[in-house]
């Protein structure tokens, strides 16, 4: 399948500034005029049960199994771009190898499948993306031609592209394996570790891919603290970086010095290896932006507590643009009001754009299972949607799909889309489309407890001129809430007057109601289980693109 072929290291000096960039692309043009925007919204697939769905649905496969990445249809791009979708994620495009293959089709892995798809078939196994052989386009589903046609595609709608870097790991038949060995982690002549954590490949113990709490038996360990893995990893990510928009770096915080001197430090002593004195995201983001100084950097990430400042604030500090925040969906999914609020209203804006926001992805079970049926999933949604930060969305979400597509199958069980919730997600999507909530200022708003009031949550938004404002009202819970929400930034409309006219975005119901009762008493918000609002209470009147 070819060499890697790694473009040489940009100079690697620190990066100017504490802050990272703001989450604009600006080299994104759209033939339309619009611009990938701030705080996206991001789409994203599953790349080949994807194409293996559109294939089903009677698409023209000239991939085998899948459509090609060059055959899909243009009015499935178009249709993302009319919701509003700023950018799509493209996950799991990337070369695998056999050796990943064979180890998720076992005796065991296809048991361990049934549990999520009881009539799994072998071939309905395809690998784990994240076990990547190769940094070029699977061959599955296409070529590079292919990927860069794509790219040109989603940006004349207005959309850009992001792609996937695995810092951590390769797949155990990497093409890197042969071509710079000394960049795995192998196993130290002195010492005493367990057998289970080594694999051996033409006779040298390679480490198998881990975290601190998990283990991946199907990649080989990337080792940060050899000299030669540098370069070669920041070939590798500007090879990425240049094929895309936006590079997801998948378990981000697993290659900080600290993670690894939690997980692989005995090793490392037994092999004479020393900690650098820098980490790798603060030299490799900056090598990337002298050649794609636009190009946005989205960590996954999760909180140890083995770094300081945390990890995902310490990753922020090294470079990245966004870093997940999962402890919104953690306490919506523990259903604690007082949890969410008191995360939330502690949060400053400046922290909560640099982090996406989400209540599913391909590592999350889908939201209508996890959060108890269709209604939680949308509440929980425009929670997450309606923060600072990237608003991350997952193919199948706006149906309302509850059953798990495993992340190495090509397909899940099969269920009807939930066409009313589907509308919902639509009016969601044009809500979120208005300038507010990309480059304006957000605002926590304390609901007053009295009553049904302590099971409203809200917060607003504002837009620079202060001619734009949001209230989004969620009642997460499973009963009636009842509040009057003051709006000290309510004006009347021109000549001095008092009315405001209220727009309800999600059912475009409207109503007028005066700037003075709304700055003092506030504007009763009256929300049954589960349920949320989005008023739009601009001094000019309702948005124009109001339709729903």
């Amino acid at each position: 399948r070819g060499r890697l072929a790694l473009p040489p290291v940009a100079a690697m000096g620190r990066r100017g500034g504490a802050l990272p960039p703001a989450l604009l692309l600006a080299g994104l043009l759209a033939a339309g005029g619009r611009t990938a925007r701030d705080q996206p919204v991001v789409y994203e697939i599953s790349t080949r049960p994807w194409l293996y769905s559109l294939a089903e649905s009677g698409v023209q496969a000239r991939c085998g199994q899948y459509v090609c990445l060059r055959d899909v249809p243009r009015s499935r791009w178009q249709a993302l771009a009319e919701d509003s979708i700023d950018m799509v994620w493209l996950m799991g495009v990337w070369q695998l190898g056999d050796f990943g293959l064979q180890h998720d089709r076992s005796p065991a892995a296809l048991a361990s499948f049934r549990r999520d798809l009881p009539d799994v078939e072998p071939a309905d196994v395809i690998g784990s993306p994240y076990a990547v052989q190769n940094y070029t386009v699977n061959s599955d589903i296409g070529t590079a031609a292919d990927l860069a046609a794509v790219r040109a595609t989603l940006r004349s709608l207005g959309m850009g592209l992001m792609l996937d870097f695995v810092p951590n790991h390769a797949a155990v038949d990497s093409v890197l394996v042969e071509e710079h060995p000394s960049i795995f982690l192998q196993r130290p002549a002195a010492g005493s570790f367990p057998d289970g954590w080594w694999i051996e490949r033409g006779g040298t113990a390679f480490a198998f891919g881990r975290g601190p709490y998990a283990t991946w038996t199907d990649t080989l360990q990337y080792n940060y603290w050899h000299r030669d893995t540098l370069p070669v990893m920041v070939g590798v990510l500007q090879a990425v970086a240049s094929q895309a928009d936006a590079v997801r770096c998948d378990m981000a915080m697993l290659v900080l010095n600290d993670v690894i001197q939690r997980t692989w430090g005995g090793p490392m002593k037994a092999g004479g290896l020393r900690r650098p004195r820098r980490e790798f995201w603060e030299e490799a983001i900056a090598a990337v932006r002298v050649r794609h100084p636009d190009v946005l950097f989205v960590a996954e990430a999760y909180d140890y507590g083995f770094t300081s400042p945390p990890e995902k604030q310490k990753l922020q500090s090294l470079g990245f643009d966004v870093v997940y925040d999962k402890t919104v969906l953690d306490n919506l999914d523990a259903g604690n009001l007082d949890s969410l609020k008191g995360y939330i209203g502690s949060q400053r804006q400046a922290f909560f754009r640099h982090t996406a926001h989400f209540v599913e992805n391909h590592d999350e079970p889908r939201s209508v299972a996890a959060l108890g049926g269709p209604e939680q999933a949308f509440a929980g949604a425009v929670v997450a949607a309606t923060l600072p930060g990237l608003r991350l969305f997952y193919f199948g979400q706006f149906d309302g799909l509850s059953a798990r597509l495993v992340v190495q199958l090509r397909r899940a069980v099969a269920q009807a889309p939930d066409e009313a919730l589907h509308r919902r997600y639509t009016a969601l999507l044009r809500a979120l489309a208005d300038d507010v909530f990309h480059e304006g200022s957000w605002t926590f708003v304390q609901v007053p407890r009295k009553g049904t009031g302590w099971r409203l949550s809200a917060w607003r938004w504002a837009s620079r001129s202060g001619e734009a404002k949001r209230l989004v009202v969620v009642n997460f819970s499973d009963g009636q809430g009842r509040a009057d929400v003051r709006l000290p930034d309510a004006r009347g409309g021109g000549g001095g007057g008092d009315v405001v006219a209220v727009a309800e975005l999600l059912t475009g119901a409207r109503y007028q109601r005066s700037a003075k009762a709304l700055r003092s008493k506030g504007l009763t918000c009256s929300l049954g289980p589960w349920t949320a609002q989005i008023f739009a209470y601009d001094a000019s009147g309702p948005p124009s693109s109001l339709s729903i």
